[in-house]
């Protein structure tokens, strides 16, 4: 069965709202992708009590898409600036982050921060009329373009591409499944990733699920490239994946309506799935839940590859919706899809809560709603509770800024922060005494093994990052009361500070963002000393570099190979972790040990006759622990990179913020 091609184009080409000819440079809304509305004073902005400055955009106004038409795919993305190019950026940054921070609001604001949604994600653009003959490229339907890959003399692929189903499958199970478990464990072991070699492929893919794999599976480097990382090849796996994910959004809503028009005429709905004339992707998947999975594979690719929080917020509540409608919410029957059908919804509830804790956006349900009866599959209470406590404390955070800006009543505050602290301390612990992986997957080497344990590390990973969100505002608020950005000298300073920020502030813009909450308001009152959130902090920092540190590798083969050789493909290029949904818990770390290491310094710089050799060795030996582990994370983050062009931009805020504090 093959995609219509009429019905891919009108999906492709067609803008569900024109693009607004102003943004706001106050909520930055550009830089991260937020999509300010163009108006006066913008919604974002008057959400979080903001001052609006409301600029011309140079985006807006009509695109002339004729003249790049004419030109082939190569040169036709010129405008998105490859990974390759990133560094040609980095004077233009540091330069302008060099300015004082309390020059304006409006460059406190484009400053960001590590604390806020996105975190410095990098948008990677990609003109929607371009897809049809990237398409047509893909799967050679244009004999007139039989040009494949232009960059390769011999033939040879530079984008994973698959000859069948079985083949998309399989390597699915290699490079997706051990980090996001949404389908059912393999049919048969080993499983092994079969790319093809070289030439245009003869399948093409017409499930929305195999296609959304397809998208991600494409943007890692073929094994074949020897520079994976040259701009050329990188922007042709762009094109390649953002292809294959438009084409299956358009296959979801066909199915959709499908699905519609066949429950409306017949009052039993177990024949919706009759409707769509396809073979099931996975033996115990059902068809019609196809599409669910594939949204919400289609919403980590949008924050982890172009950088669109609101895509992904909207991709992941779809897939909720859609999984609500078909009633995986409350599938409490036993049969052959009984297990593929609690992965699906628990995955998928999963990461509707991770795009609203990510985003900074209240969720769109009630996460403990009493209607979600689906049985949790063995061995995922305690992450699907980390995960809950994640989004609360993501929540709290926002309810404790809101109400800070508006000084409303704390007393709230107290029982919330020991209530929640409470409950991540009890989670821990029964983390710590969860059964071994080896109890939950018979098989140690298994595909299913790799992912039970990688749960088991995810859900440690999400619980400190949630402590790091809860205590971070107590822990920091010596800084944050900081004087540097008071222009009123009537507005209250702290006295009890014992230390002058001001030096170390101006040197490290980075943490800007997070001062000036502080600077017009009242502390409130925390049930936690300063110096009790502070360790909190610290030794949640710590965990989470470790856990992320031996996260596992993807296994490119069907041999089992030793944890050296799990890094490399044929080639001997680095193969990149995939899914990654632990991205905020890693910046909430750095932000931490930051902060830490900034108060170290200034101890160091303001107290020096006072502080004894001894004691001036320690810190320093402190500053140069939390240097270590700050760059263990941006080697984290540089390998998922190497597939997710969006976490460049992450990586690189957070290596120019490690520089400016200790070189």
């Amino acid at each position: 069965m093959t995609i219509d091609l009429e019905y891919r184009r009108s999906i492709c080409r067609k803008f569900r709202q024109p693009p607004v000819k102003h943004a706001c440079l106050s909520c930055g809304s550009r830089a991260l992708c937020i999509g300010c509305d163009g108006q006066t004073g913008c919604t974002n902005c008057l959400v979080k009590g903001r001052s609006c400055a409301d600029v011309p955009s140079r985006r807006g106004g009509p695109r002339y898409c004729s003249a790049r038409k004419r030109q082939s795919i190569v040169d036709s993305c010129a405008p998105v600036t490859p990974v390759a190019e990133v560094g040609t950026r980095s004077p233009k940054t540091s330069d302008t982050a060099e300015m004082p921070p309390n020059s304006g609001d409006e460059w406190v604001h484009q400053l960001g921060g590590l604390c806020g949604p996105g975190a410095g994600l990098r948008s990677v653009e990609m003109p929607l009329a371009e897809i049809d003959s990237i398409f047509d490229s893909i799967f050679g339907q244009n004999g007139d373009e039989p040009d494949f890959d232009a960059s390769s003399t011999s033939g040879a692929n530079s984008v994973r591409l698959y000859g069948s189903n079985e083949d998309i499958l399989d390597a699915y199970y290699v490079f997706i499944h051990p980090y996001f478990p949404i389908l059912p464990p393999p049919e048969h072991q080993p499983v092994s990733s079969r790319p093809l070699p070289k030439g245009p492929p003869t399948f093409e893919p017409t499930s929305p699920l195999s296609l959304a794999i397809s998208a991600i599976l494409s943007l890692i480097p073929h094994p074949n490239g020897r520079k994976p990382k040259m701009a050329e090849y990188v922007k042709r796996r762009r094109e390649y994946a953002h292809c294959f994910a438009q084409t299956a959004l358009g296959v979801i809503e066909k199915d959709n309506e499908l699905l519609g028009m066949s429950q409306r005429s017949q009052s039993d709905s177990a024949d919706g799935s009759r409707a769509l004339k396809r073979k099931p992707f996975h033996p115990k998947l059902e068809v019609s839940l196809e599409g669910i999975v594939a949204l919400t594979l289609l919403s980590i690719y949008e924050y982890a590859q172009r950088g669109h929080m609101d895509n992904m917020l909207q991709r992941a509540n779809q897939a909720l919706a859609l999984a609500m409608s078909l009633g995986l919410h409350e599938a409490v029957e036993e049969d052959q899809f009984a297990h593929s059908r609690r992965r699906i919804w628990w995955m998928t509830y999963m990461a509707a809560c991770q795009a609203s804790a990510v985003s900074g956006t209240p969720p769109a349900f009630d996460i403990y709603d009493p209607w979600f009866m689906t049985p949790y599959p063995e061995g995922w209470k305690l992450l699907i509770e980390a995960q809950q406590v994640l989004l609360e404390s993501a929540i709290f955070a926002a309810d404790l800024d809101r109400t800070i800006h508006t000084t409303s009543d704390t007393s709230w505050v107290s029982r919330s922060m020991v209530e929640l602290d409470r409950q991540i301390s009890s989670s821990l612990f029964r983390c710590r005494d969860a059964p071994l992986v080896s109890q939950m997957a018979p098989q140690p080497d298994s595909v299913e093994s790799t992912a039970s344990k990688m749960m088991r590390d995810v859900t440690e990973i999400k619980l400190h990052a949630a402590r790091i969100k809860l205590h971070r505002l107590c822990a920091f608020q010596d800084i944050m009361s900081s004087p540097i950005q008071h222009s009123d000298p009537s507005i209250p300073t702290n006295d009890q500070c014992p230390m002058d920020i001001e030096l170390e502030m101006n040197s490290n813009p980075m943490l800007v963002k997070d001062t000036s909450l502080f600077s017009q308001i009242h502390n409130p009152q925390f049930p936690f000393t300063r110096e009790a959130s502070s360790k909190l902090c610290l030794h949640a920092a710590l965990n989470i570099v470790t856990l992320l540190d031996n996260l596992p590798y993807p296994n490119h083969t069907s041999d089992i190979l030793t944890d050296a050789q799990h890094d490399s493909g044929a080639s001997g290029a680095e193969l990149p972790r995939t899914m990654p949904n632990v991205i905020c818990c890693g910046v909430q770390s750095s932000y931490a040990m930051l902060m830490l290491s900034l108060k170290a310094r200034a101890i160091q710089n303001t107290m020096a006759d006072e502080v004894n050799p001894v004691e001036g060795t320690s810190l320093s030996d402190f500053r140069k622990e939390l240097c270590h582990s700050l760059r263990l994370i941006v080697k984290c983050f540089e390998n998922y990179s190497i597939a997710f062009e969006a976490i460049q931009g992450i990586s690189d805020k957070l290596g120019q913020a490690i520089d400016r504090e200790f070189v």
